[in-house]
């Protein structure tokens, strides 16, 4: 790799490095102080110790618990009732000491862990609040203190070694609370240790990159300084949709916008990426589903090894929606083919997660598993679930193809003939329809228009037999001519005769003639048309046996898809004209469909025949052969695997000769979901892993949570050499290459070469969740009107039964103020009204949605955590448990994927206060609002809203003040 690319690298990992140790917000949490001098001595009170073991979750007594010790505070100084050093918040720690607290209130050393000073108050840093020294002081005293940290053994030379560190890099005394001028808290504060390193697989594939990795193409095109030269859109012709062969659901079929991203996906070759902005309710999902199809579909045809896809975010509450779509797929009613022929296995996806997140993984039911192949793996690799997969499959394959076959080779070459006769006559159908195109049949079908055709041509014949008759009626109207006219007819007198006679022979379609015509031009005139005629019928001659040729093509393979119990037209053929566009939706609901399970039950097959499986003795290892033969395997029967971005380092990293190597470009396809939620630094190095990748989001949602300052990423720049000067860093900005204020989803998209509209990469443009009216304040606010409305107007959804409540409306609850709990906001008055409507209107909505799963019913979304609590409070106290348990409360985070068909939004804010938090970021009503599928219903005091529409709140106040409840 180029030296650039090992300074971005480097970049990017000391961004992630700087979030490891990172000062920690605790004065809304638990904690507790005590005197300077007990931290010296190793002995505080032991109820500190009872405090603390009650914010633990497990309710199991312990002798111990992790703790943090926070030593140096900046101390909060008030001159006159005000703050005086506004640029710190209250308890904002800046030496932190983890150990452990056992139950009679000794300190021990916590091993494995290092007191640290935050990233952003250590040089180099750009207008730095406070800098205490720098950060290779920290790291060289860190790196020569090896032999020390190994030697300790008891508190005394573990609070010596914190007390070394501090002073070697503040040069300031630890007993003394004063450092550069800044007074510090004499207290000492402690809390219980939550933290979890969840960046360290990530850190340490970083540093893989920089000394072992030769080359990534997609790596390096995800961290090019530059922008991607554009190319022009791929239209959607026959070549791509020849190309397109596996659809994992068959309700419906793509959209446009949806069919355009598998077109430039099928397109994409290894370094490249494909933005998709997919705005919500715009079908990312079945996006998704749609490319894991086709790939294995793709391969199973080739009979290759089946794809490696990765699917990842940053939070479970992403990567936990990818799993459970994966494992709704609606059947359609193809006989016994939509169920999985093998025990175990009900998904197509299956999850990766950390230790913590297993227990839950386990209660939802999912397919989890890790490197090692435990759990999942390990249930559906047991030599009984192989036997019964074996006897479930080949029963399954008998039924379905009405055999008695006790041989699994000759199943999977039945299976795989079926799949490549079923691609070729969709291939075949799709080519003779586009031969089609050139004959213009203006929305008739075949047979239609080959009555049409036969009638044009019948109409010639006559034409022309009519003609040759007309011809010999001229013949012989000259023959009868007088002999004396004819002989005289140098005199005008007789020359006037044969006129008239001509005259009033000439019929009145013969335009074309007149009485001064001789017999000779009027065959002149006649042979003329006649040729043209005879040209024109042998023209729809040839065309007529064409397209009749033509059908009987297309006949032929409808009759085949007949034979094996296939009716794309589900007995409707002749409702369905002719169009290329028509027919390649009608393959989307049909053969891609069928050709997908076909592809499922072939690799399920070459799975229950054993290839690529483990010894015992291979199991649980992680050699490099050994894990292909694992994934591959897997793959086979759950196509796409599921994890974070903070797991995804660890499960490509193998074992060989006593070293660890990372899997570089192993992946076929690696997904990014919900990638406007993901910071660049914590995506990045998983690029180098992969050989493609599909990133799907949208910058207009939810905002990564950055751990990285402004300022201290700048300084990252400038420090690594990516950047000269703070100024330049407006360049790393336009691209999307920083760790304070961008998101994959912008990375992406400058490393897309695709342009949509005015925006770099592809756009999902159909939407179909919320009713026009609720979408349109969305379309308003932040989509320019790219989005296009497609369920129609709530008004006039005759289906609609809460007439009472308005698709987008207001109940407006009367307060001066909120109250303020830290630096959160909440409103009783407001939680009181919720509390009282739903307890009121809950059965009217219940009744409306019969067939509705109740916690699909109703949303409250706030932007406030401590108005969550206060709304959970009164709905705890007012509503019964079967009604509250089944309605979501939180803020705008928590709902992100998710949707209600009704959403109550609570304000918080009074009518004296405005609304500042709400219009901080338009994101937060642009989620809020696209939750609700038919009502959003905002609770509070509409004057807290701004009148001016340019604001996401003043917006939202035009729509919804004519709308009151």
């Amino acid at each position: 790799m180029s030296n650039k690319i090992k300074e971005i690298t480097s970049y990017f990992k000391s961004a992630v490095a700087s979030q490891v140790n990172k000062g920690i917000e605790f004065k809304e949490g638990n904690y507790y102080q005590f005197a300077f001098d007990e931290l010296i001595n190793g002995q505080i009170d032991k109820e500190i110790f009872v405090k603390l073991s009650k914010v633990s979750s497990e309710n199991k007594e312990k002798d111990s618990i992790n703790v943090i010790i926070v030593a140096k505070t900046i101390k909060t100084i008030f001159d006159s009732q005000e703050k005086k050093n506004s640029n710190f918040e209250d308890l904002t720690g800046v030496y932190y000491i983890p150990s452990i607290l056992k139950k009679d209130g000794s300190l021990h050393y916590d091993e494995g862990k290092f007191p640290w000073i935050p990233r952003e108050f250590l040089q180099p840093m750009i207008e730095p609040i406070l800098s205490m020294g720098n950060y290779k002081d920290y790291d060289n005293y860190m790196s020569e203190s090896i032999g020390r940290i190994h030697k300790i053994e008891s508190w005394q030379d573990y609070i010596n070694f914190a007390k070394d560190i501090y002073e070697n890099v503040t040069k300031a005394k630890f007993s003394e609370c004063n450092l550069l001028d800044t007074e510090l808290d004499k207290h000492i504060y402690i809390l219980k240790d939550d933290t979890i390193n969840a960046t360290t697989s990530i850190l340490k594939l970083y540093d893989n990159i920089i000394d072992e990795c030769k080359e990534s193409k997609l790596y390096e095109n995800f961290i090019s300084l530059d922008f991607n030269k554009v190319s022009p859109l791929i239209p959607n012709e026959l070549l791509e949709m020849n190309k397109h062969c596996g659809q994992m659901g068959g309700e419906y079929p793509l959209s446009p916008s949806q069919r355009e991203c598998i077109n430039h996906f099928t397109n994409m070759t290894n370094g490249e990426i494909l933005a998709v902005n997919g705005p919500p309710g715009t079908g990312k999902t079945t996006l998704l589903q749609s490319i894991v199809a086709n790939m294995y579909v793709e391969r199973a045809l080739k009979k290759e090894k089946p794809p490696i896809i990765v699917a990842s975010s940053t939070n479970n509450q992403a990567v936990t929606n990818i799993i459970e779509s994966f494992g709704k797929i609606n059947v359609l009613g193809y006989e016994n083919l939509e169920e999985r022929w093998i025990e175990g296995v009900n998904s197509f996806a299956v999850y990766f997660p950390s230790a913590k997140s297993e227990k839950n993984a386990n209660a939802k039911g999912y397919h989890y598993t890790n490197l090692k192949g435990e759990n999942f793996i390990s249930d559906i690799e047991s030599e009984e679930n192989i036997l019964k997969s074996k006897e479930k499959f080949l029963k399954n394959c008998n039924k379905y193809f009405s055999d008695n076959i006790s041989d699994l080779g000759v199943c999977e070459e039945k299976i795989h003939t079926l799949l490549c006769r079923i691609d070729l006559i969709r291939k075949n159908l799709l080519g003779l329809v586009n031969k089609l195109k050139s004959y213009d049949l203006n929305d008739r079908t075949i047979e239609e228009h080959l009555v049409f055709l036969k009638d044009e041509i019948n109409d010639l014949e006559c034409k022309i037999s009519s003609d040759l008759l007309r011809v010999e009626a001229w013949r012989k109207h000259f023959k009868e001519m007088p002999l004396l006219y004819k002989l005289l007819k140098f005199l005008k007198s007789y020359r006037t005769k044969i006129e008239i006679r001509n005259r009033m022979f000439i019929e009145s379609e013969e335009t074309f003639l007149d009485e001064y015509m001789s017999l000779d031009k009027i065959e002149e005139k006649y042979s003329y048309i006649i040729k043209e005629l005879k040209i024109k019928l042998g023209e729809l001659q040839r065309v007529y046996k064409e397209i009749e040729h033509i059908k009987v093509q297309y006949d032929d393979n409808l009759r085949i898809l007949n034979e094996l119990n296939i009716d794309i037209f589900k007995g409707e053929k002749q409702k369905f004209p002719i169009k290329l566009d028509k027919i390649n939706e009608i393959m989307d609901k049909t053969l891609r469909y069928i050709e997908f399970w076909l592809a499922v039950h072939y690799y399920e097959c070459r799975w229950t025949k054993g290839e690529d499986s483990l010894t015992e003795k291979q199991k649980g290892k992680t050699f490099e052969n050994v894990l292909y033969k694992l994934y591959n395997r897997l793959s086979m029967v759950t196509p796409c695997y599921v994890m974070t971005f903070y797991q995804l380092p660890k499960n490509f990293l193998a074992y060989e000769n006593s070293k660890n190597f990372y899997l570089y470009n192993y992946i076929d396809l690696l997904i990014v979901d919900e990638a406007g939620q993901v910071s660049p630094e914590i995506a990045a190095c998983s690029f180098s892993l992969a050989k493609k990748a599909i990133v799907v989001g949208d910058i207009y949602q939810i905002e990564p949570v950055w751990s990285v300052s402004n300022a201290l990423d700048k300084s990252l720049a400038i420090e690594k050499g990516i950047i000269k000067s703070k100024e330049e860093f407006e360049k790393l900005s336009e691209l999307g290459m920083n760790a304070s204020n961008s998101s994959v989803m912008k990375v992406a998209s400058k490393s897309c070469k695709y342009m949509k509209f005015e925006n770099r990469g592809l756009f999902l443009s159909e939407h179909r969740r919320c009713y026009d009216e609720i979408i349109s304040y969305c379309n308003d606010l932040v989509y320019k009107r790219k989005l296009e409305p497609m369920r129609g107007k709530g008004v006039n959804d005759k289906g609609y039964k809460l007439t009472k409540l308005p698709q987008i409306g207001y109940k407006q609850i009367e307060t001066g103020y909120s109250s303020k709990k830290g630096s959160s906001r909440y409103n009783k008055e407001e939680a009181i009204e919720i509390a009282n409507w739903i307890n009121e209107n809950f059965d009217m909505i219940k009744d409306a949605y019969p067939e509705e799963n109740i916690k699909n019913l109703l949303g409250i979304i706030t932007p406030f955590k401590a108005q969550v609590s206060c709304i959970t409070s009164e709905i705890n106290k007012k509503i019964p448990e079967d009604i509250k348990k089944n309605i979501s409360v939180g803020t705008v985070h928590t709902f992100q994927g998710a949707e209600r068909r009704i959403i109550i939004m609570s304000t918080v804010y009074g009518e004296n206060e405005g609304c500042y938090f709400i219009d901080a970021n338009k994101s937060m009503l642009n989620v809020a609002v696209s939750r609700a599928k038919d009502s959003f219903l905002v609770f509070g005091n509409v004057n807290s809203l701004k009148n001016d529409k340019s604001s996401a709140s003043g917006l939202l106040k035009q729509y919804i003040m004519n709308n009151s409840i």
